[in-house]
């Protein structure tokens, strides 16, 4: 029998009355189930009881008793950069406010999949990036297919301590009861250095060292040498557990507060401005505005207490943590930016300068643009994934476009260093091109560098690409301003 406890995250499978197929309903737990039933309280995150439909009452949330076998952990939250053909996942409907089983059968535009449910009624639909996931068994306490390994997390296992246990470890002369935090605990992690506040990065508690000091494995940020992953002591005050996934049931909102998913890490923010049903324009304390797709924001959560508490900030509260956002807001049309990277000690991507040029080193997993120097390719490039570095100095990249000649699987192949650059940050562009501004051009799979050479009515554009003397129409949406990769920054070009 699993073991919860109260305020456990979990998930409970439940049958749907129309076509008797299982879905999973996020849910807490309310009350743990007795030794002697095997009935949990919960209360579901994403239900409401019957009796709440008034209008003059705030809906309360479904409470119930649910046999133990029907509950689950929650799944732990990943960062899914991308799904292909034939994946199995879990899709989150709206009508249902579950996740429900589905397959993956195509790939559409502005990060949709078509998915293929299953159940008695089988159909197709349309299904945002944003709300999806792989699709995990837990069978007898471990996740099928598993978790990446330093992403395993499963409900504590009460160990018997032994008497001596305290004549064996001593880190100081206070005891050890006190600690806030498990050795092999997921936590995330902060810090004070200028520039970073605000950021969080998910790590492993590989050790405790007093009470308040603990040795920290990071999951994302590598040594200087990119050889291993980053080990630090912390004191506690910067380390908090993991919040609770919360299902975002429709769009961002103006001035909400969230966490966006930037540099290997999560970067608390405020969204400026809802672009469309898929973006967001999020700012942050360090006043830098980016745009981010939804499925890369989680709603903020402050850990107060020794619990989670969804953000209800008053507005004095957000100016005095972000400062006053309406300038921002209100200069965002017409401006060139110059966006940096702003990078910890030990990133995923490590940087050297040497005489020739600014190098830069990639590690398993870092999304990346590869250039094509092909006869007739020449100024495109395709977004890819890192799959391994190779002994030659190359690297094994896999394209997230580009499929095999069979289109079975996404195509791999061997990159020199000199042909990858890291893959360029989102600018909003709400006002049209300029004539002979460089534009990046969605065409054929990849980024193709142009020119514009001619501005046409209803948001069209004529774009010269000039290594291969061909002038092609484009619409709006198919475009982006042109950004160069230059000596570790991305500079826009002007």
């Amino acid at each position: 029998m699993s073991n919860f406890n109260k305020g456990d995250p979990v998930e409970v499978t439940k049958a749907n009355d129309s076509d008797s197929h299982c879905y999973y309903y996020p849910a807490t737990v309310v009350r743990p189930p007795s030794k002697n039933k095997n009935l949990v309280f919960v209360e579901y995150l994403t239900l409401f009881a019957p009796s709440s439909h008034s209008q003059s009452q705030t809906p309360k949330r479904l409470r119930e008793y649910v046999n133990v076998a029907n509950v689950r952990p929650k799944v732990p939250h990943q960062l899914n950069p991308w799904f292909k053909v034939g994946d199995s996942v879990d899709a989150f409907r709206h009508p249902l406010n579950a996740w429900c089983p589905a397959t993956v059968t195509d790939i559409l535009e502005n990060s949709t999949y078509l998915v293929h449910f299953h159940g008695p009624h089988q159909h197709s639909a349309p299904v945002d990036h944003c709300n999806l996931r792989l699709h995990r068994d837990w069978l007898h306490g471990d996740w099928v297919p598993p978790l990446p390994q330093l992403q395993q997390e499963k409900p504590p296992q009460i160990l018997p301590k032994p008497d001596n246990l305290r004549f064996k470890i001593k880190y100081s002369r206070k005891p050890l009861k006190g600690s806030k935090f498990k050795k092999g605990g997921i936590v995330e992690v902060s810090n004070d250095d200028e520039g970073y506040k605000g950021a969080w990065f998910i790590a492993t508690i590989v050790d405790i060292i007093g009470k308040d000091m603990f040795l920290v494995e990071y999951r994302d940020l590598t040594t200087d040498d990119g050889t291993q992953l980053l080990k630090e002591e912390t004191n506690s005050g910067f380390i908090r557990p993991c919040p609770p996934e919360v299902p975002t049931v429709g769009s961002f909102k103006q001035f909400q507060e969230v966490d966006a998913w930037y540099n290997d890490g999560w970067w608390e923010g405020l969204v400026l401005e809802v672009l469309n049903r898929r973006e967001c324009l999020v700012s942050f304390m360090h006043r830098d505005v980016l745009k981010f797709e939804n499925s890369k924001l989680r709603p903020h959560q402050d850990w107060i207490d020794g619990k989670w508490v969804m953000s209800s900030k008053t507005s004095s509260e957000l100016v005095e943590k972000f400062g006053d956002v309406m300038p921002r807001a209100k200069s965002l049309i017409g401006n060139k930016l110059i966006l940096k990277y702003r990078k910890p000690r030990d990133v995923m991507e490590r940087t050297t300068n040497t005489k020739d040029k600014f190098v830069l080193h990639f590690c398993k997993g870092a999304d990346i643009e590869v250039r094509s120097d092909e006869e007739g390719y020449q100024g495109s490039w395709y977004a890819a994934i890192v799959v391994d570095y190779l002994q030659n100095g190359k690297y094994l990249v896999e394209y997230l476009t580009l499929k095999t000649d069979d289109l079975t699987e996404q195509l791999k192949e061997e990159a020199d260093a000199s042909d990858i650059r890291p893959y360029p940050p989102d600018i909003s562009q709400d006002y049209r091109f300029a004539l002979h501004e460089w534009v990046d051009a969605w065409y054929n799979d990849g980024w193709w560098v142009g020119q514009i050479s001619s501005v046409l009515r209803n948001f069209k554009y004529m774009v010269y690409f000039w290594p291969t003397k061909e002038e092609l129409e484009f619409e709006h949406y198919n475009l982006r301003p042109h950004q160069e990769w230059i000596d570790g920054r991305w500079v826009r070009a002007s």
